[in-house]
């Protein structure tokens, strides 16, 4: 891997900052792009580590943090709750990820990412456990902080949220708790259905 090639490779990710997602940054002001949410999922992986159910390497979860969502630099955003509608989205992802990486493909930077991102995306691991729970609070959370915005949008019910985050307890069983805390008082405010 030379100079160049990592260069190249940082202008690649460079457009997760133009890649936005469905929730709004917690001001409420715009949408947050995917590189937001990768750094406060690292930052979150930093702060939240110690309520995970299981030990947890930290240094190894926040490279998973950053690397997670690398592929929507060409797969794009996909909306939490539309993703079983998706059609071929893991091998479009798989794609997405080498496309990302060949700037630097035969580098042991990429073989490290490949093997970062497809640990998260089986979830087998402690590490990937924790931040895939985490990675599916955050969202909620800022849904919670912004009145229920992409909940509302999308005509999310409290029941969806539940059932298509319950992943959030084998994370962090005080996350989870807190989280249907949050749902509770969302559904009494009219922020989710």
């Amino acid at each position: 891997m030379n100079l160049e090639n990592s260069l190249q490779f940082l202008s690649e990710i460079d457009k997760l900052k133009d890649t936005y997602r469905q929730c709004l940054v917690m001001s409420g002001e715009r949408e947050e792009n995917t590189a937001e949410h990768s750094f406060s999922l690292a930052m979150a992986a930093m702060t939240l580590g110690s309520f995970s159910n299981e030990p947890i390497d930290l240094s190894k979860t926040i490279k998973m943090a950053l690397c997670h969502d690398i592929v929507e630099v060409y797969a794009g955003d996909k909306f939490h709750y539309h993703k079983d509608e998706a059609e071929n989205l893991e091998d479009d992802e798989a794609e997405a990820l080498k496309k990302v990486l060949e700037p630097i493909c035969d580098s042991d930077l990429a073989k490290e990412i490949t093997q970062i991102w497809n640990e998260f995306e089986k979830g087998d691991t402690p590490e990937s456990r924790f931040l895939r729970g985490i990675d599916r609070f955050l969202p909620m959370f800022h849904n919670y902080k912004t009145k229920g915005y992409s909940w509302i949008k999308h005509g999310v019910t409290k029941e969806q949220a539940l059932e298509k985050n319950s992943h959030i307890e084998l994370s962090s069983s005080e996350v989870w708790k807190f989280t249907k805390k949050m749902l509770d008082e969302s559904k009494e405010k009219g922020w989710i259905n």
